[in-house]
């Protein structure tokens, strides 16, 4: 049943990054500046990191099977707006509407493998779920792109709005008895009152001072490589290096091979517990440098050795989920999981969002757009990480 439900985030994770490939014929469909762009990109995670607070209460309240079976319509009838806009303001109620049916993927999935699996499994089986998501970057990479050469952009969401369907089908009919713990005998209005109740359990969280420490890290890591591979890495190879869209489509289609396998990989190497601070406080540095090299770079084949550097150790998100896994006790686990996806969307709608202003905050005399848009991505990782290193401990 895990496989089934993963099934609605390999498409979540398709949605989220399409942007990337599909950004330079939306630019010219519609004459948008990078700044809107980015701006109806980053519109899809601000609703989805938004929403995670409350999707968190509703899957303890009304359980796994019903909140993925209500919300993941709104994807269908996202996609398919996406794919009939005809206009900047279409386009953005679709990916809102992306953002709202998408909330609840990939958090199911966590609860099931929380509440299914023991602790110290808990690592891997996440890296597990993580990389098999990443099945869905491999469709928002070469496929799209010959897509939507051979048949229009528009095409690739049309696509996408028929698998959502299907996805949803298959959990239907597949995915039931695993809500024990919710108790069905109460009615909804008692269950909206509990809800209600449960949100202040979220204040608990934010008197602890090692969550902002945890959740700053993960505002940061995840943001910058999704604002990079899910929204300028295609303008970067076609405008900067001159590449086509199929070439920028290959290299996507490599990095989402490797998100395969990472994620599985950092959680197998995972230093467990007592471990887990010393190595997080190092290897996000990776990334930072990372960014600095890919914002100066005139090489081509550096720039793709700097995206490749980047997704793999993007995939040290795995321990910092885990960290959350061992760090709350169990009744608060399920709401501090809710509140780190909160964390790792809401940083990329800010991230992405951000990233459309970079040049006009940090424009440097001779250099094109992405060496501020990278560096923009260097400095706000900076800042979640001295804030992890300084409020986790």
């Amino acid at each position: 049943m895990l496989a089934f439900l993963l099934t609605g985030f390999i498409l979540s994770q398709a949605y989220r990054t399409i942007g990337g490939v599909l950004s330079v014929p939306l630019k010219n469909e519609f004459q948008l500046d990078n700044e809107t762009l980015s701006s109806i990109v980053g519109s899809f995670h601000l609703t989805f990191g938004s929403l995670q607070l409350l999707i968190g209460i509703w899957v303890d309240c009304f359980g796994i099977r019903r909140t993925i079976l209500s919300f993941a319509p709104f994807t269908v009838i996202g996609a398919v707006l996406s794919g009939m806009a005809t206009s900047p303001g279409m386009l953005l109620l679709g990916q809102i509407l992306l953002g709202l049916g998408c909330a609840p993927a990939f958090l199911v999935c966590i609860v099931l493998i929380s509440r299914n699996f023991p602790a110290q499994k808990f690592a891997p089986m996440y890296g597990v779920a993580l990389g098999l998501g990443s099945i869905g970057l491999i469709f928002t990479s070469t496929p799209v792109a010959m897509i939507s050469d051979a048949f229009g952009w528009r095409a690739c969401f049309y696509v996408l709005a028929a698998g959502s369907f299907l996805s949803w089908l298959l959990i239907y009919f597949t995915v039931r008895d695993i809500d024990d713990s919710v108790d069905f005998s109460l009615s909804f209005k008692q269950k909206m009152f509990n809800a209600i109740h449960a949100v202040s359990g979220y204040k608990v969280l934010f008197k602890m001072r090692h969550t902002w420490g945890i959740f700053s890290l993960l505002f940061v890591c995840y943001a910058a490589f999704l604002t990079l591979r899910g929204l300028w890495l295609g303008p970067l190879l076609v405008e900067r290096f001159g590449q086509s869209l199929v070439f920028a489509g290959n290299l996507a289609l490599a990095l989402s091979i490797l998100s395969l396998f990472s994620p599985s990989l950092f959680g197998r190497l995972d230093p467990g517990t007592g471990n887990r601070y010393r190595f997080l406080c190092f290897v996000p540095w990776i990334m930072v440098i990372g960014f600095i090299v890919l914002a100066f770079s005139t090489s081509l084949w550096v720039s793709v050795a700097c995206t490749i550097v980047i997704a793999i150790v993007n995939s040290c998100s795995v321990w910092q989920v885990a960290d959350i896994r061992d760090i709350y006790p169990k009744e608060m686990q399920g709401r501090a999981l809710a509140l780190g996806n909160s964390a790792f969307f809401l940083g990329v709608s800010f991230m992405q969002s951000l990233s459309g202003n970079a040049h006009a905050i940090l424009g440097i005399n001779g250099m094109d757009v992405f060496a501020s848009v990278f560096l923009m991505c260097a400095f706000v990782m900076t800042g979640g990480v001295v804030g992890y290193i300084l409020l986790r401990k």
